[in-house]
């Protein structure tokens, strides 16, 4: 008797255990079958700094077809960042003949071609030039001029930017987002040019447009004019012409990299219209 009852009970739970096998099965994975979820990651700058010291923005696929084309030149070519300077060894100093802001023209390039941007690196070394001709540091303009005219005649751009270096320190030139360090941009108009208000107005678009990206980075529209400022600064070959001076002497390669790549982005947003649906 209690034989047969053990074995009705063998039976039972032998049943049970079969029935709930599907059931047990549906709510453990199997580990060959496991896969990592992924998160999207969502940033409002959209910005990847990669280990190579490259940056890869997230842009919009529609755009125009026809091609936003800029021009970057450097009419202080050699004012350097001492951060770069030291990463190479070199001596510590206001201005360089190699490693300099006209040194960043590939990084310029790379970036606007990211974000659907022809650019054009003015191939000039403008102090190397002056020192050529003998003429005096406030000539600078002066020397830089007729390459930008025919450049400028020779092609039609749509943004025309000459990239400098600001003397003034870390705490003015950088700023911090998301855990970030960022050097920040002053756009410059000449006030003595007559048609200044136009270069203003792609200036503020542009200043508008890179503090949205990164609240900050933009330190706003300088316009300058008066005694001791050149207050035309070639300008006046071109209303799309803005003078941008591009961090300081203390700002490193990452800083200026990361910057560069939302110069590239605010452009693209500001100026390079949507492709018509």
């Amino acid at each position: 008797m209690q034989r047969r009852q053990r074995r009705w009970k063998f039976i039972v739970l032998f049943l049970a255990i079969f029935f709930s096998l599907p059931i047990i099965a549906a709510k453990i994975p199997l580990w060959a079958e496991e896969k990592p979820i992924l998160e999207t990651s969502k940033q409002d700058t959209k910005i990847v700094y990669a280990a190579n010291k490259t940056i890869a923005t997230n842009v919009s696929e529609q755009k125009n077809s026809n091609s936003f084309k800029t021009l970057l030149y450097f009419t202080h070519s050699h004012e350097a960042y001492a951060p770069m300077l030291k990463k190479r060894q070199q001596a510590i100093t206001v201005y360089n003949d190699s490693t300099n802001v006209q040194s960043l023209g590939d990084l310029f390039v790379n970036h606007f071609k990211q974000n659907h941007i022809d650019a054009d690196v003015l191939n000039v070394d403008t102090m190397k030039v002056m020192k050529q001709q003998k003429m005096a540091f406030y000539q600078a303009y002066d020397a830089v001029r007729p390459y930008v005219k025919k450049q400028i005649d020779k092609e039609g751009y749509d943004l025309i930017m000459d990239i400098h270096r600001d003397s003034a320190g870390r705490k003015t030139t950088t700023t911090t987002y998301k855990g970030m360090s960022y050097a920040r941009m002053a756009l410059v108009i000449g006030g003595k040019n007559k048609q200044y208000q136009a270069n203003e107005a792609y200036a503020e678009q542009l200043s508008k447009k890179l503090n949205s990206l990164v609240p900050g980075i933009s330190r706003g529209v300088m316009k300058k004019t008066g005694e001791g400022v050149n207050g035309i600064y070639n300008q006046d070959l071109s209303k799309q012409i803005i003078l941008i001076e591009l961090g300081g002497i203390d700002n490193n390669e990452e800083e200026l990299n990361r910057s560069i790549a939302i110069l590239a982005r605010a452009i693209e947003e500001a100026f390079v219209e949507p492709a018509s649906s």
